[in-house]
Formats: structure tokens, sequence, C-alpha cells
């Protein structure tokens, strides 16, 4: 393939990351305690920093991906499926759409076959769109959040749905192949995606009461009920684009790691033959 379409920066790299952080934190981070948050959020980014640190280590030395990461591809298939579906819930009205979740996952093999290239290119363009559409609605809630309504809730547990969620966007490491030599893996989205699941988290229970803010669609109705020099403005379709954007962002993310560890392996299987 084209060396300038299996290339991409270690800014887009992170911006790519970060977005897809996006759809975890706001469809599963915000609806959790922001005590488990916190401490799931900072295992995740210092989790995803620490494999940051070896990846990199191992670039400096001139390792190649081995065999061994042929595990992952079912792995990143499944998530990206799951990205897919989860993105499906972006508008109300194909909530649980098979077509929905089968459009955006078309989208996002498409960008992932182009290759990195091409999901970098998105990440430059839907990291400060998404990062606008969230943060107008964060920012014009917090003069309406309740103290009274964040207290510590829920259990262990939530700290490692949160985990779990987070360490998603850490799929961006598998396409350090593809970063130039002379570039390092960035550390910062690991953090900012924990700041921001936290931030999501403490807005959301602040705003909502108890009850509402454990649902599913939590942040959807936090939108609905924003208010702009005291009158209701409705910023749900604002929330509806960048969850739509968030899940393409993810699973393009997924499927271009999954494409290129599936390259790796087989130029690693290429070059024992050639040996042989």
């Amino acid at each position: 393939m084209n060396r300038r379409k299996d290339h991409i920066s270690a800014r887009q790299l992170g911006a790519l990351a970060v977005t897809a952080a996006g759809l975890p934190i706001f469809r599963i981070c915000c609806r959790l305690s922001w005590n488990w948050v916190l401490l799931g959020a900072v295992a995740a980014a210092g989790t995803l920093s620490a494999m940051t640190a070896v990846v990199q280590r191992r670039r400096s030395a001139g390792k190649q991906p081995g065999p061994g990461n042929a595990v992952l591809l079912p792995l990143l298939l499944l998530a990206a499926l799951m990205a897919a579906w989860e993105s499906a819930f972006a508008f109300p009205e194909t909530a649980g759409s098979w077509l929905a979740a089968a459009i955006v996952f078309g989208l996002s093999a498409a960008a992932a076959w182009i290759g990195p290239a091409a999901a970098g290119r998105c990440a430059g363009i839907l990291l400060w769109t998404t990062g606008a559409l969230y943060g107008i609605v964060l920012v014009l809630s917090l003069p309406q959040i309740r103290l009274e309504w964040i207290a510590p809730a829920g259990t262990y547990l939530d700290a490692v749905k949160v985990w779990a969620a987070l360490l998603l966007p850490g799929a961006a490491l598998c396409l350090a192949p593809a970063l130039g030599e002379d570039q390092q893996l960035p550390h910062w989205p690991w953090w900012v995606a924990a700041a921001l699941a936290v931030a999501a988290s403490v807005v959301t229970a602040g705003i909502l009461s108890p009850a509402l803010a454990r649902e599913s669609e939590a942040f959807r109705t936090l939108a609905r009920g924003v208010s702009v020099l005291g009158v209701i403005r409705r910023f749900e379709a604002l929330v509806n684009g960048a969850m739509l954007m968030s899940g393409f962002s993810l699973c393009a993310l997924l499927l271009t790691a999954m494409t290129a560890v599936f390259r790796s392996v087989k130029n690693f299987f290429k070059k024992r033959r050639k040996k042989c």
C-alpha cells in the first residue's frame, strides 16, 4: 500500500483517540457516580500510559509487531461491532436499528480500508466538532448544578466498567507502526479522556436527580433541559450529532487498528517464508 495512506501523525493519532473516547464517556461514564468514574478513569489512563511507554520502547529498539498480536483481531472486531451498535442510539428514532449500525460500520470499514491517513484526517475535523458540541452543553449546564445531588454512590464495579470502557481508545497503539520514525506516541489522549469522563459524570449528576442520572439516556435528558438566560433551549440535536460522530470515530479506530494488526501479522509470516 502507498506509504502516504499508511502514515498518521502523532497529533492525528491523539485526536482520533480522544474523539473515539466520546462514545464510552457519554454512553457509560456520565451515568455513573463521579467517585468511581474518577477511580476508573485514572486507572485506565495509567494503564494506557504504561502500555504507550512499552510500545514506544519497542519502536525505539526497532522491534516489529509479532504474530502474537493476531489474538487482538477478534477482540477488535467485536469491539467495533459493539461501537457501531451503540452509535445507532445517537438518534432516538434509530435506537436499536441494525440498519443504522450497519451504515456506521460500513463507513468505518471504508475509512479503515483506505488506511490510517484517512482516519487521521477525519480525526482532525471531528475532534474540534465533537468537542464544541459536547462543550456547549456542558458549559451551559454549569450554572444549574445542585451540589446536594453530587454525592458518592454505586459500587466498585462501576470503576471497573469505566476502566474497561476507557481502554477502548487504546486501540490507537496498534497504529504505532504508521507513525514517522521521528515521532513519539502521545500520552495526553488518555488523560484528556479521563478528565472529560469525570467532568461529564459530575455535570450529569449535578443537573439531574440521582434517579435520572443513572438512566441510559441521561446525557440526552440533560441536554433537553439546558437553559440560556432563563429560557429552556433544546440542545438534544447537538448531543445526537456528537454521539454519532464519536461512534463513527471509535468504530473507525478499532477497524483501522484491526487492519493494521492483520497486515503486520501477514508481513511477519511473509518474511519468515522468504527466510525459509
